[in-house]
């Protein structure tokens, strides 16, 4: 009984620290949020494996380059004499063609063989292929990088706005609650409506709905940032961050358009991947163009070869031959395939130099907007903060006039309304103006992990 009774009570004591650790929170700020995502997403992890394979690739393509050595060794048991024909006269018959029953019926062969490119085009185009497959791969991994970025960067402003609102509802519910309870008075002393309570009664449930509804929305936020950095679904995240964080650096640092641009052509990844994309298509052709031209390779063997009826090895004689050439390789005709691979890497690379000229272009329309934007997030932001004042003011002003008996339930009502409406205006602009800080970043390349 004891036994059982100690047991129960070191499960409880387990479970409680248990739940005492999955309740314990995580500080975050981005900027570490931003590293755990380098060593912990999952899809860089995937792309970083591309860059290892791309490396694999390129050392196998150099190695055709290389001498290739082989082994090679062979018995055979044959139950009949091996056959030749030869001339009647040469094996001392009459007839025109003699068969001749000859060799052992154990044969052995033994080699070993050399094989060196010495010319070789198409080899060599396509070491310079695979070099640049693996460059652009490597670029990939910082395109990666960056959109990862971003997306971890977006998702934390979500949850940093999220949690400001739910703190301006919060403050909303607190003197909408106070209202009611103050309405719900007047009406009990038969000095108020039964309007305006059910009106703030209405209030209430209202900003109630609201904050349960951003709170499910940050758990759910919470769990995307978790899997985009690699943090495990037990761990409960707190970010520390304030939301207003580098705003005054962010209003002051907008080009003009045509300066982001040449930033950006400077930076982005996918306009060098895409630059990358067609010097590969280029030597591509050029090592299709390579397979007009003749190959010269070094060749070299070394054979050991008998035959016997037995295995008596001691008493075998061990032949030798042995030589070393070299092989010349020159195409000649091939029905035009070559030919007709040349035409379409030739249409390849053109295709690849639109798709660049459009990539230019489509970025140089993601910075315009993205700046036009900015500018107006910027005259935006100036402007709710100049009406939150006021808006604050306004509401202290109504709340003293209505404690003084000089003012309205509905005054003042509308006057919490005013408040909370400039509260969210006012941090939807600083959001918005973080978010277009962060994407304006990641379209001129400068934003990775």
């Amino acid at each position: 009984m004891k036994t059982k009774i100690l047991y129960i009570a070191t499960v409880l004591f387990l479970t409680y620290h248990v739940n005492v650790l999955y309740a314990q929170k995580t500080a975050l700020t981005l900027t570490d949020a931003l590293e755990m995502a380098k060593q912990g997403n999952k899809a860089i992890q995937i792309q970083v494996l591309e860059e290892i394979h791309a490396k694999e690739m390129t050392r196998e393509t150099k190695g055709s380059l290389l001498p290739s050595i082989s082994a090679n060794a062979a018995y055979s048991r044959y139950f009949d004499r091996q056959v030749i024909f030869l001339p009647g006269s040469f094996a001392g018959t009459d007839k025109p063609v003699q068969d001749v029953a000859v060799g052992g019926k154990n044969v052995y062969n033994t080699f070993v063989s050399l094989y060196q490119p010495i010319y070789a085009p198409v080899k060599h185009e396509l070491t310079k292929v695979s070099k640049i497959n693996e460059k652009i791969e490597n670029m990939k991994t910082a395109d990666l990088k960056s959109r990862v970025a971003l997306k971890v960067s977006t998702g934390y402003l979500d949850i940093l706005m999220m949690n400001r609102q739910v703190g301006s509802f919060e403050q909303s519910l607190e003197r909408n609650i106070r209202a009611l309870k103050d309405s719900r008075s007047l009406l009990a002393q038969g000095r108020g409506l039964k309007s305006d309570t059910l009106r703030s009664f209405i209030a209430v449930e209202n900003l109630r709905s609201s904050v349960s509804y951003l709170k499910n929305r940050i758990d759910v936020s919470g769990i995307e940032l978790k899997r985009l950095i690699g943090l495990k679904e037990p761990v409960e995240i707190e970010l520390t961050d304030p939301l207003e964080l580098g705003i005054a650096t962010s209003q002051t640092e907008f080009q003009q358009v045509d300066e982001a641009f040449r930033i950006a052509e400077k930076n982005r990844n996918d306009i060098t991947i895409q630059k990358l994309v067609i010097d590969l298509t280029q030597k591509k052709l050029k090592a299709t163009q390579a397979e007009l031209l003749p190959q010269i390779s070094l060749i070299g063997q070394y054979q050991v070869q008998l035959q016997a009826d037995d295995f008596k090895f001691s008493q075998y004689a061990w032949p030798r031959t042995s030589f070393v050439g070299i092989e010349l390789s020159v195409p000649i005709f091939n029905g035009n395939r070559t030919k007709s691979q040349i035409i379409q890497s030739k249409i390849k690379v053109q295709q690849e130099d639109i798709r660049l000229n459009d990539l230019k272009d489509e970025v140089r329309t993601e910075l315009a907007t993205i700046i036009s934007k900015w500018k107006e997030a910027i005259t935006q932001l100036d402007i709710h903060e100049t009406t939150i004042k006021s808006a604050e003011l306004n509401h202290k002003m109504v709340e003293s006039r209505f404690q003084n008996s000089l003012g309205s339930r509905l005054e003042l009502t509308d006057a919490e309304l005013a408040l909370t409406e400039a509260q969210i205006n006012y941090l939807n602009a600083v959001y918005h103006l973080r978010i277009l800080h962060v994407q304006l970043q990641n379209a001129l390349g400068l934003l990775s992990l």
